[in-house]
């Protein structure tokens, strides 16, 4: 997130921005799997980005010249065996310029030839072919409506359709409350759904992040801004196969601290009756029977507030959920086998240039890539021991051989032009079903 909501809260008193999603593993790859060869990293261009930080104008609107470089998706080379190793060796700018890339995918999609990212700022849903990785190129953009706004994240359904989250309705909805779209594979959109409840009244429902459960027929949203806005606290139930809301579930209150707020990213169990959530403030809680008449919420767990805040995308791999925390740097591990007890099994801290934020997982190996946007924008690689439940930075992941860690997003050049530091956000890892490159 830039100047919209918590996000910018991170920019501003953790140095970190973004908020995101996560995405689901649920059984342990071998790492002798092999591994994906590229990265794709949305990035936003670091004065636009600055230019909305401190008021400036929007998405399309008259900015200063620094401000009109193109934002883009970077593609980095992952593989140990080739000459440009941690080397950005393309991009696929956008059209625009101010449009705050946000999510992606969790994913790389099985077809691996086809990505989406949001644009927040700008309101809109880019598709991205990279059949080609060398070739990458922004291939079309999602339909837009008026009466439910700003995609947030999405979900790729197993008949290849995608359903997002929009945050916003428009100003004859109540609480202007958001609500989700499926789209069809090309961006056409095939159903709707608002997220007004009238038991909660004119509550500002900001939908945004989602899970789904393609068996039981369920979908989970959560409630939150990308801005300085106060919000419900809520999660969301609904039908898949239709789009209707079945129930509005409150996050439980807590006297003795303010943790329940911002109910951020969710993940269902493999069952498809369970869920387990963070809220921002490192609150977890557990979602039961929500294949039945009456679903619960409870807290389960809490990290230790307010040094360990702004928690962000999470990964689940079989039964560890390693949460990202922006405030404390570091990568906090959940055994969540039962996810009523969940346990920490392990951290790793991060130096003061990294505050970690966006996770995804490669889905044939043991690698997952982290970003950060500030205070030095750059991308890192990580290896999971899904045996121990421990994190280690990927030492070889350098641009250099004796350089820091990772691939910096602080430059001056980029494959289309010289157009300076840029912010990345969402990543995810190709497959290897990509056409030859």
């Amino acid at each position: 997130m830039t100047s919209y909501g918590k996000c910018a809260r991170l920019l501003l008193l953790a140095l970190a921005t973004g908020c995101g999603s996560a995405e689901r593993v649920d059984t342990a790859a071998s790492t002798a799997a092999p591994e994906g060869r590229y990265l794709f990293v949305f990035a936003g261009d670091g004065d636009a980005t600055q230019m909305l930080m401190s008021g400036g104008h929007a998405h399309g609107a008259a900015s200063p010249d620094s401000a009109r470089d193109p934002d883009f998706l970077a593609v980095i080379d992952i593989d140990t065996s080739s000459a440009t190793y941690a080397q950005v060796v393309s991009t696929a700018p956008l059209a625009g310029y101010a449009t705050v890339p946000h999510h992606t995918e969790l994913e790389m999609p099985r077809d691996g030839n086809t990505l989406i990212g949001n644009g927040y700022a700008a309101g809109r849903a880019y598709m991205f072919d990279l059949g080609d990785a060398m070739k990458p190129r922004v291939a079309g953009m999602f339909d837009t409506l008026p009466e439910l706004r700003r995609p947030h994240s999405f979900a790729r359904l197993a008949d290849s359709t995608v359903l997002s989250t929009m945050q916003f309705g428009d100003t004859r909805t109540k609480g202007r409350a958001g609500g989700l779209v499926r789209y069809s594979p090309d961006g056409r959109i095939l159903r709707r759904a608002s997220a007004v409840d009238s038991s909660f009244g004119d509550a500002a429902i900001r939908t945004y992040s989602l899970d789904v459960a393609e068996r039981t027929d369920r979908v989970l949203t959560t409630s939150s801004p990308m801005d300085d806005e106060r919000t419900a606290d809520v999660m969301q139930l609904w039908r898949l196969s239709d789009l209707t809301l079945l129930r509005t579930l409150a996050v439980p209150k807590t006297s003795a601290d303010t943790m329940w707020h911002y109910p951020f990213e969710t993940r269902f169990m493999p069952d498809g009756r369970s869920a387990f959530m963070n809220t921002y403030y490192c609150a977890f809680y557990a979602l039961t029977g929500l294949d039945g008449p009456s679903p619960a919420i409870d807290r389960v767990l809490a990290l230790d507030f307010p040094r360990q805040t702004a928690c962000g995308v999470p990964l689940v791999v079989g039964h560890w959920w390693i949460m990202p925390v922006s405030s404390s740097r570091e990568f906090v591990v959940l055994d969540i086998r039962d996810i009523k007890r969940p346990r920490v099994a392990s951290t790793l801290v991060a130096d003061s240039t990294f505050t970690p934020h966006w996770l995804a997982r490669d889905p044939a190996g043991s690698r997952i890539v982290a970003t950060t946007e500030a205070p030095r924008p750059a991308v890192r690689l990580l290896v999971f021991d899904s045996t121990s439940g421990r994190l280690a930075w990927d030492e070889k992941f350098r641009e250099r051989a004796d350089g820091p860690l990772g691939v910096s997003f602080d430059r001056a050049a980029w494959p289309h032009g010289a157009s300076g530091a840029a912010l990345p956000h969402g990543a995810v890892f190709s497959r290897r079903t990509s056409r030859p490159h």
